[in-house]
């Protein structure tokens, strides 16, 4: 054997000597062992092409596949052309022609001068390539198989093949043979790989969801559950099958999940919410459970489901319950609210322009916490006194309104009293006092004591200006009315207001439950 390695070399070619057949069967021989050995079927055709050629001493010998139409066929392998041509298709349009025949009924074509035979539809082909002696064999693996493909056999000088007529038709049979093999081996290995794709992409699936995958027959009994079970509740899983996964259920829920199971057939669903064990937190977690029948063995159904954790989502539903019942609580407070200035607002105004005035000054207050309420929780008595008074638009807001206190945060349920509070002393101010005169002097101060153990706050405003003392028979108006009233109703407050001849006081004496 040569140097290469190559069975081919081994071989001189055909000089069509007395020993032929005996050269043919030898190379025939030595084709088979190969063809049992390949696996690729590029390099089992091109050899293919290289033996017969070889075997009878043809100058060119090509292999082509027919293709799905049956009417063209593709040239995979040759021997004596040029490379560049394998890949090539060629189509046949006369459906009378000997190759239409051949690739419609298999019939094989031998014509030892392609000059002296019309009925060739490739014979303008052949003889650009100046061959003439012709054989065509199809590629079949026995009688009555389908039809692979065909083996060109062609000389430069005429030729009649009918001598080799037995040898081409078992060699032609013996490439069908292996490309068949070879095929089906090539399925087999793509329907391994996409098998092997497909359970990879599958555990990807079960392994990487969150949710707790499991399978289980009627009666709640498991058969297979996928590692997030074990990784949760820290069971076995040998111990899960069967029922025994149900022993990592709360005890409570217990008989929810049997009476889920028990009308899951009539529902075609499986639907449950039950606590299960969780191993890493030491307690039971909520989960959601849900499966469908997908599958029927001896007619009975396999049901494919999954727990899903709703711990999270239960606690969140439940904190937007609280906050939506303290929506509507709040929403209620603030209707009220705004009814009870209206009606006071009205009962106090001498005019229709009065009210409007006062009416919209009160609810622009009150927008004004509001908008504290919302915007930080942890509002400081500093930051809603300072809100107030910019509001008042004075230049000389400073010097005539001092703060002087600690950092006090505000329960939420006290701003809004606390502002209209403010609003009502600083608009009595601006029509009387000093806002109103610019000069004299607003002192707030305010400080947290304890009494009894709780904390309190004591409020001052102390105005003190040239102002003449109010009339004796001033009419109660609605800032008196919050102050004396609502703030110890709402708050439950004790207050102290006073207005005299140039002083006007204040003082607010409320719990802070804790805000502090």
């Amino acid at each position: 054997m040569p140097a290469d390695g190559s069975p081919l070399d081994a071989f001189p070619a055909s000089s069509r000597a007395p020993d032929a057949a005996l050269h043919q069967h030898e190379m025939l021989a030595a084709f088979a062992e190969l063809a049992i050995l390949s696996e690729d079927i590029d390099l089992l055709l091109q050899e293919a092409c290289d033996y017969v050629r070889r075997a009878v001493g043809a100058d060119i010998v090509l292999l082509y596949r027919q293709n799905a139409d049956r009417r063209s066929v593709e040239l995979r392998a040759g021997a004596g052309i040029a490379p560049s041509l394998i890949g090539s298709h060629i189509a046949q349009g006369n459906d009378q022609s000997l190759e239409s025949r051949l690739l419609r009924d298999g019939e094989p074509v031998i014509v030892p001068d392609v000059r002296d035979e019309p009925r060739l539809e490739t014979r303008g082909l052949l003889r650009s390539f100046d061959q003439r002696g012709l054989a065509l064999i199809p590629l079949r693996d026995g009688p009555g198989t389908p039809m692979l493909g065909l083996l060109h056999i062609s000389t430069c000088a005429p030729r009649d093949f009918s001598a080799e007529f037995a040898f081409l038709r078992i060699y032609a049979s013996l490439v069908a043979a292996s490309m068949l093999r070879i095929d089906a081996l090539r399925r087999r290995r793509d329907e391994q790989a996409a098998r092997e794709r497909s359970e990879w992409q599958l555990r990807l699936v079960l392994e990487g969801i969150p949710q707790l995958v499991w399978c289980a027959e009627p009666g709640a009994q498991w058969r297979w559950m996928g590692p997030q079970w074990t990784e949760v509740t820290g069971r076995d899983p040998d111990s899960s099958l069967g029922r025994g996964w149900l022993d990592a259920v709360h005890p409570e829920d217990a008989v929810a999940v049997e009476e889920a199971w028990g009308a899951a057939e009539a529902r075609g669903i499986f639907e449950v919410e039950c606590r299960i064990w969780h191993q890493h937190d030491g307690t039971y977690r909520w989960y959601q459970g849900r499966a469908l029948p997908t599958a029927f063995e001896l007619g009975e159904p396999t049901w494919v489901g999954t727990f899903t954790d709703v711990e999270d989502l239960r606690a969140l539903e439940a904190r937007q319950a609280v906050l939506v019942a303290e929506l509507q609580h709040r929403t209620r407070n603030l209707l009220a609210v705004v009814e009870g200035i209206a009606l006071q607002t009205m009962a106090a105004a001498d005019s229709q322009e009065a009210f409007e005035t006062s009416f919209h000054d009160r609810l622009q207050a009150l927008a004004r916490a509001q908008r504290l309420l919302s915007g930080s929780e942890k509002l400081t008595l500093r930051h809603l006194l300072e809100t107030e008074r910019d509001a008042l638009g004075i230049v000389d807001r400073e010097s005539l309104i001092t703060l002087d206190g600690p950092d006090v945060l505000l329960p939420s349920t006290m701003v809004q009293t606390l502002a209209l509070m403010i609003h009502e002393l600083a608009t009595n101010s601006r029509k009387h006092g000093v806002i109103a005169r610019g000069a004299g002097r607003i002192a707030i101060r305010w400080q947290v004591n304890v009494t009894g153990g709780e904390p309190m706050l004591d409020l001052a405003w102390e105005e003190t200006g040239d102002w003449p003392a109010p009339a004796a028979d001033s009419r109660r108006g609605f800032g008196r009315e919050l102050i004396e009233r609502a703030l110890p109703f709402q708050l439950g407050a004790s207050s102290d207001y006073r207005i005299a001849a140039g002083a006007v006081t204040c003082r607010l004496h409320v719990p802070l439950g804790g805000a502090a």
